[in-house]
């Protein structure tokens, strides 16, 4: 549950400044002479010895570091290509970057300011553009660590559809800013859109970027700060990786800022490693140390008449314990907290990240399409609650099994909590194996996984008996009203299943088991989709078995909550719009 802190040590040692070769000329315009140039360092000093505390490990997975210092090609201001070099400063021409046009850009789209900065400025967002491409020289991998320094600037063309700063795979590791919750949120994707926290407040400001990725994680810093960006992907890099500075691919999404340093690992920095390289990056761009952590105090409890009250300063969670033994969660408990004794003995200790896994942790998300649903998990009973509104309408999916399905977050997917859950899930297979018999023979491929439920006690199911005068009419499906026919939610089989590729999360039910109940299939509105046919309360449940590894990832990564749903919850009531 810890945040990451930036430290920056004293000022590193910097290279000596850049030597200008191979001045020649290439043409005459007018009263100018215009230059082709390559900016080279002494090769003498590199980033090992600019980062001297860097481990053997993180040295050996070095895949390049594009310093805007060295190996950028140039004629005149106009940039050409961008050599990186190696952790001696050595040059590394196979992977060069050279300036890529895209549509009729122009070349002074890239320009170089002659000390370390590449900018990059595409006015419009037409078809024109200019970009940096070319390959790396790695191995296949599943982890990966970007580092870049620079800035994304505000009133970019392509600011509400994303601004890439760059792309390796294509589309397997990614940086960039889009818009988002009224402000601009850092993205990372790889076929999948995973967002983090607000960067508004660093456009115009040269930053420290790191991203850290794994087989099935990714985290992104700003000057050392997680962005917590949700989800749980699933990662891989290829060998050999195109990249992309500058954009997205020949598809466009320009960088409208500048870069001035890129450095690539072929691993997953620890903290340790990362925080060496970022303290190196922000004594280059001037960020300013970030305090040290405050020290975690214990908290003070005091009693009076038989009252107690406890107070901590820090932001951490509260545990407590009667035997110091099991310790359990106090979820959103606040200071100072105060209670009336009624144990012999009570301990309490704050904690600001798990090594352990305390009993009573409950976590919970939102998401949300037309209106809101709520995931809540137990971790001690592996419990997964899943409420939302009353009468929710399904449309008919059809095919040889007719199912039916819903969307569920369309505008909101949450904090990643579902998507983890559903990856971590070890009754994952079993689990798609029962839908895939079950009538959902289509969807077997890797790209859906499925989460079995069963319905609440106050779980109800409605089917609609008569179909409107004229297709696609809604008066003979409006809930809570006679137009429908309670059948026996018990009899009913129901699926939440998710795209992993588009992050898009469904309920589906029917199958065998609807036929069984209704046949012919519910009218709906008469349409071919027959919209609202089948409403259904959302109250459902199942248990997702996690590993104990996972479930220490887990608790540290979301916020214990207390629990709100139990056996006994129901489906809050809605009021549906006209159509819904």
């Amino acid at each position: 549950m810890s945040g990451q802190i930036f430290r920056l040590g004293p000022r590193l040692p910097q290279r000596p400044s850049p030597i200008w070769t191979k001045m020649m000329k290439i043409g005459f315009l007018s009263a100018t002479i215009a230059t082709y140039s390559i900016c080279l360092s002494d090769t003498s000093a590199g980033l090992f010895d600019d980062v001297p505390g860097l481990s053997a490990s993180a040295r050996s997975t070095l895949v390049a570091h594009y310093d805007g210092r060295a190996g950028v090609a140039t004629t005149d201001s106009i940039v050409e290509s961008w050599i990186p070099v190696d952790g001696d400063g050595v040059l590394l021409p196979g992977m060069v970057a050279p300036s890529t046009q895209r549509g009729s850009g122009a070349a002074d789209l890239i320009t170089y300011d002659g000390s370390d900065r590449l900018i990059f400025d595409d006015p419009s967002a037409g078809a024109d553009g200019r970009y940096l491409s070319g390959n790396l020289a790695n191995a296949g991998t599943s982890d990966f660590t970007i580092f870049w320094l620079g800035h994304y600037q505000d009133g970019a063309p392509f600011a509400t559809s994303g601004t890439y700063a760059y792309n390796v795979g294509l589309n397997n590791i990614s940086h960039q800013r889009d818009d988002g919750d009224g402000g601009f949120r850092v993205e990372m994707y790889n076929g999948t859109t995973y967002t983090g926290d607000d960067i508004t407040a660093y456009d115009g400001i040269d930053t420290v970027w790191s991203t850290v990725i794994t087989a099935t994680t990714h985290d992104s810093y700003a000057n050392g700060v997680n962005l917590n960006v949700s989800g749980s992907p699933t990662n891989s890099v290829v060998a050999n990786a195109a990249i992309v500075i500058g954009a997205w691919s020949s598809g466009g999404y320009d960088l409208v800022g500048e870069i001035r340093q890129i450095i690539i690992f072929e691993s997953a920095l620890d903290d340790d490693d990362r925080g060496l390289v970022e303290a190196y990056l922000g004594s280059l761009a001037g960020v300013p140390p970030q305090p040290d952590p405050t020290p975690l105090l214990p908290p003070e409890l005091t009693i009076h008449d038989g009252i107690a009250e406890l107070t901590w300063s820090a932001d951490a969670l509260l545990l407590s314990s009667s035997d110091l033994n099991e310790w359990f969660i106090e979820a959103e408990a606040t200071s100072p907290m105060s209670w009336e004794i009624d144990k012999d003995r009570e301990f309490f200790r704050l904690a600001t990240e798990f090594t352990e896994i305390p009993r009573g942790v409950v976590l919970r998300t939102r998401i949300a399409s037309d209106t809101y649903r709520e995931i809540e998990y137990h971790v001690d009973t592996g419990e997964l609650f899943f409420l939302g509104e009353q009468a929710h309408g399904l449309d008919f999916y059809g095919g040889s099994n007719n199912l039916w399905w819903c969307g569920l977050n369309s505008a909101n997917h949450g904090s990643g909590l579902l998507e983890f859950l559903m990856d971590r899930n070890e009754d994952a297979a079993a689990m798609k194996a029962i839908a895939v018999a079950s009538g959902w023979t289509t969807y077997a491929s890797p790209t859906y996984s499925f989460l079995t439920l069963e319905p609440l006690s106050s779980h109800k199911t409605y089917i609609n008996h008569t179909a409107p005068a004229s297709p696609g009419q809604t008066d003979t499906t409006e809930s809570y009203t006679g137009d429908y026919d309670e059948i026996a939610s018990s009899r009913i089989f129901f699926v939440l299943y998710r795209n992993t590729s588009s992050g898009a999360a469904y309920l589906g039910l029917g199958g065998p088991s609807l036929d069984a109940i209704a046949s012919p299939q519910p009218p709906g509105d008469g349409s071919s989709n027959r919209d609202n046919g089948v409403r259904v309360d959302i109250a459902l449940k199942t248990a997702i078995p996690l590993s104990e590894v996972d479930k220490l990832e887990l608790i540290n990564r979301f916020l214990p909550v207390r629990p709100l749903y139990e056996d006994a919850s129901n489906a809050y009531f809605y009021e549906h719009p006209p159509g819904l």
